[in-house]
């Protein structure tokens, strides 16, 4: 198996969420806090709320997607980039963490209990870019379900609105 960027950011998002799952008072540090981020300049939870999870079945829905598109992705950026396309991924992840993130704050900025975690940011800016460079091929769903890649995507996108 070849160590990818991919590869490296699960290693790193497993062993801190496996950590983190362990230790209560550090998970609270590191999950996204709107409260603490506007009031305390605490802007690292930016960050560090995507290499955290609360559970085993989150973390690994998460890492499981991310492996797969996020494999094809680098090699996309790769191919395009050249040796600056791993810093383009990687720029790309830490951005969706942040930018999945930004509403949340502005909405919940005055709510100090509100608290969120995972991946998801992320993973799904991964899992669109992947669309946007592959529309046309199949994303299946338990090998069964198979949908062009824009369909996927309009569809989640609908959903989530």
């Amino acid at each position: 198996m070849q160590v990818t960027i991919t590869l490296i950011i699960i290693i790193i998002t497993v062993a801190v969420s496996l950590y983190t799952m362990q230790k209560p008072r550090v998970l609270n540090s590191l999950m996204m806090n709107p409260y603490q981020i506007s009031h305390s300049g605490q802007y690292y939870r930016l960050i560090s709320s995507g290499f955290v999870h609360r559970d085993h079945m989150h973390l690994i829905f998460n890492m499981f997607s991310f492996y797969f598109f996020g494999t094809q992705l680098e090699y996309i950026f790769q191919q395009i980039f050249g040796g600056l396309g791993g810093v383009h991924f990687i720029v790309l992840y830490l951005l969706g963490i942040i930018v999945s993130d930004l509403p949340t704050v502005f909405k919940h900025r005055k709510n100090i209990y509100y608290n969120s975690l995972g991946a998801s940011g992320a993973v799904s800016a991964v899992v669109f870019a992947c669309i946007l460079f592959l529309p046309l091929r199949d994303i299946c769903f338990y090998g069964v379900l198979c949908f062009p890649g824009f369909i996927l995507g309009v569809s989640c996108l609908g959903y989530s609105y």
